[in-house]
């Protein structure tokens, strides 16, 4: 029995050394490795940002001096604000947590050379590129993530996919015109349908030629133009006009004249053709860009026609049965009336015909006997 203890013991004891010798290799360089993905780089030193998604989007951001822009939309200005934050997290990036490091496995976390999420270019500026590969969610608000040339994967805390977005929004300040609407004084707007001036004295606001009989709706004009309280762009197109932006024939003109401290302000915006996704392209006499900016902002301006901004009369529903006539008034008696002289008669009344009521009588109260009369004695 002791002798059989024996081996047990031996045989766990090579059990446990086995166990050491096969994980402790894998555990021990990661604890002694561990620190950031992207070694000494800082986010100072990048000057270029590109960020590819699995649907072949492409983003370009650049630094010039302090300041970031989009090179492909004519050197727009981009938002440092949105793009610096977003550096700190790459940067921060570490290997304390490794995923795996098999290269089947790229694949199926989307971290793969072909097979990605996002794909991101750092570039510094010494010229190096450093590439980061964004995959699937991790869970708990962590994603995958592989540095190019590397099978290790790693989990990245505090970062996500969504946040390496290709829509050239996402990294810039997108209100493109902000008209205050505390002291209008006037407005003109002029589509395919006519041209439709308006005049605001003390918040009340007039048409010129109202059609007669018609009555100016107050809540039409004031609604319509807050649309330029703070208009907001898709994406910028550039400084020069060109024949698809549809501008030589605007589908639409606002002129909106505003009442500052001691003069006035006009601010004109052109709305002119619709691309492939339903945006239109616009200029501001505000600004030097031509941009693009979504439907609904501007399609009000373009659909205008003189009965927009009239009361309309309250329609009368499909199947509503006519109004009821106003009711008879009752005629309630204010005496009462007496019988002076008894009604005698010495022959039997026979009835020459019969008679038919031609209408039906309802009574509207309850008849109360207040007496019951006996016949008199002849």
């Amino acid at each position: 029995m002791k002798r059989r203890n024996q081996i047990l013991a031996g045989l766990l004891g090579a059990q446990i050394i086995l166990i050491v010798l096969v994980f402790l290799p894998r555990v021990l360089p990661a604890q002694n490795q561990s620190g950031p993905l992207l070694g000494t780089l800082q986010a100072s030193d990048i000057v270029k940002l590109t960020i590819r998604d699995k649907e072949g989007q492409t983003l370009t951001l650049a630094k010039q001096g302090t300041e970031w822009s989009l090179p492909e939309f004519e050197n727009y200005p981009a938002d440092g604000e949105k793009i610096t934050p977003f550096l700190d997290k790459l940067i921060g990036v570490k290997t304390d947590v490794l995923a795996t490091s098999t290269a089947s496995s790229l694949k199926r976390l989307q971290v793969a050379d072909d097979d990605f999420v996002r794909k991101i270019e750092l570039q510094g500026a010494d010229g190096n590129v450093h590439t980061l590969y964004l995959g699937t969610a991790s869970g708990g608000g962590a994603n995958h993530v592989r540095l190019a040339g590397q099978d290790n994967v790693y989990v990245a805390r505090g970062i996500n996919s969504f946040e390496a977005a290709t829509a050239v929004a996402s990294w810039i300040d997108t209100t493109y015109l902000s008209v205050s609407q505390n002291n209008l004084l006037s407005a003109t707007i002029e589509n395919a349908q006519g041209k439709f001036e308006f005049t605001n004295q003390g918040n009340t606001w007039t048409m010129k030629n109202l059609p007669g009989g018609q009555q100016l709706d107050q809540t039409k004009v004031p609604v319509m133009l807050a649309r330029l309280g703070s208009l907001t762009m898709v994406r910028p197109l550039g400084k020069e006009a060109k024949p698809e932006y549809g501008l030589d024939k605007p589908s639409a003109t606002v002129t909106v004249v505003v009442s500052e401290t001691n003069s006035t302000r006009v601010y004109t915006l052109k709305v002119g053709a619709q691309d492939g996704e339903g945006n239109y392209a616009v200029i501001s006499s505000d600004s030097t860009w031509y941009v693009r900016v979504a439907s609904f902002n501007v399609e009000e301006f373009v659909n205008a026609n003189a009965e927009t901004f009239l009361v309309q009369p309250t329609p009368t529903p499909e199947g509503a049965l006519p109004p009821t006539p106003e009711a008879t008034p009752t005629i309630a008696a204010t005496e009462a009336l007496t019988l002076t002289t008894s009604i005698t008669t010495t022959e039997s009344l026979t009835p020459t015909e019969v008679l038919s009521p031609t209408t039906s009588i309802t009574a509207t109260a309850v008849l109360t006997p207040t007496a019951t009369q006996k016949p008199q004695t002849p």
